[in-house]
């Protein structure tokens, strides 16, 4: 294993780890030697892969030349974090880097079932891979670390700018993505997670999770003392347990301009109703982990967004919303009573009224799509029923609401679109003290 003295404004190999795919345990003992060999670093850049083969050189090539043209007064070091990729992913990283002196692949514990799911999408024990690349951000005493997927197909050097220079320089803690999507990308986002986590954290992310993300050095600490890194943050809710946990403690934020993340398709997408569970099973569970902190927050407020305005997001066709509108009223029918264990006798009545609307006037009340998602996050707190069960049985309720925002949206412009967002997220705020309560007082509300 060979080392290079630090030098200002080069990147340092720390040194090739090889990959330890489905093991149980990580070699973390000769990890640890190697890094306390390397002084310091200013700037730790993460980028973590599984079975990116067709984009993870030019990721890695891009990324070493933002640090080197955004930072050149500083020392830096990219770690290239792999979940045991089979498509020789690792291999084409480490051909990609200028004289393979410029990076360091380290290998984190991928536990078997982080790979048992034939529906598992992402990076297997991402909480894993994210933990790893925070100790050596911390044990070479980085003042910033940011984090980036290797499933991008655009990403520019200017990303690694908009990450970490709000750090560097700005004193912020955690530095969200500030994607440009079009109208019918991120459709869970713009209806649940950023409206969900906006009123209940009083903080206005417009991408709590994601992929790409910038921290600081004290909250890589706070992160890391954390205890224990449970099931629920190695696996696919580790971006909204990171995100609320900032929130909850009060660390500074701030939004990076990204432009559009065209990702590269690294396979068949994920069914529905299995991403809906990964993404609300994760936000459900950080909501009842952080309740003493949610409930203290009221109104919400502006959270800063650095960068110039990116170019926009390509349109895509209408989408065709007759099976949305067939898969809620089938659920309609076939799902009332496991949704009579969730919802308010009120609430069910304005399904069925909906239920019975013609397509062309398919509307779902703001306030009613609020009160459902709460009362949702409610029943999972009180575990009514298996947590798989009850986060599926949404599905279909996602699915009407989302043919209603499509039709809506339909002939509206970038911000038009922005305002629609915009109004349902001030219907969660107001709703949020109908959660409030049934969070406190929740056999009130029971028929």
């Amino acid at each position: 294993m060979r080392y290079r003295t630090w030098e200002p404004g080069v990147l340092v190999c720390i040194g090739r780890l090889t990959p330890m795919p489905e093991v149980d345990a990580a070699p973390q003992n000769s990890q640890q030697e190697e890094v306390e060999t390397v002084a310091t670093a200013d700037i730790v850049l993460g980028v973590l892969s599984y079975n990116n083969a067709a984009t993870i050189a030019e990721v890695i090539r891009n990324a070493i030349h933002g640090l080197e043209a955004n930072f050149p007064g500083g020392r830096s070091v990219l770690v290239h974090a792999d979940g045991g990729s089979h498509d020789g992913t690792a291999e084409l990283a480490l051909q990609a880097a200028p004289d393979r002196k410029t990076m360091v692949q380290v290998a984190y514990p991928v536990y078997p079932v982080h790979l048992l799911s034939p529906d598992y999408n992402g990076i297997p024990g991402k909480g894993n891979a994210v933990r790893a690349v925070f100790e050596i951000a911390r044990k070479l005493d980085a003042k910033a670390c940011a984090l980036v997927g290797a499933d991008l197909r655009e990403l520019t050097p200017q990303w690694t700018e908009a990450l970490v220079r709000p750090v560097i320089e700005g004193g912020f803690d955690l530095v969200t993505p500030y994607y440009v999507r079009h109208k019918y990308d991120g459709t869970v986002i713009n209806g649940i997670v950023y409206p969900l986590v906006r009123a209940l954290y009083g903080k206005q992310i417009r991408q709590p999770i994601g992929a790409d993300f910038g921290y600081s050095a004290k909250l890589i600490l706070h992160l890391t003392q954390q205890a224990p890194w449970d099931s629920d943050v190695t696996g696919a809710g580790v971006d909204a347990w990171i995100t609320m946990q900032s929130i909850a403690w009060n660390f500074q934020l701030a939004q990076a301009n990204l432009g559009p993340r065209v990702q590269n398709a690294g396979g068949p997408p994920l069914e529905l109703s299995t991403a809906l569970a990964q993404v609300l099973g994760s936000l459900f569970t950080q909501i009842h982990h952080t309740a003493s902190a949610w409930q203290r927050f009221r109104a919400s407020e502006p959270v800063p967004v650095f960068g110039s305005a990116p170019r926009q997001a390509p349109e895509h066709l209408p989408v065709d919303v007759q099976p949305m509108i067939d898969s809620f009223r089938l659920g309609f029918r076939n799902l009332r009573e496991i949704w009579r264990e969730v919802l308010p006798p009120a609430t069910l009545l304005e399904l069925k009224k909906l239920a019975s609307q013609p397509d062309a006037t398919f509307r779902f009340v703001d306030s009613t799509w609020a009160r459902i998602i709460y009362d949702f996050a409610l029943a999972h707190r009180m575990r009514i029923m298996d947590s798989n069960h009850l986060l599926q049985a949404i599905t279909p309720l996602y699915l009407g609401w989302l043919a209603s925002y499509a039709l809506q949206v339909r002939e509206a412009n970038a911000g038009e679109v922005e305002q629609f967002v915009e109004a349902l997220c001030q219907s969660f705020e107001t709703q949020k003290g109908y959660f409030v309560a049934r969070w406190r007082w929740p056999d009130r509300f029971n028929p």
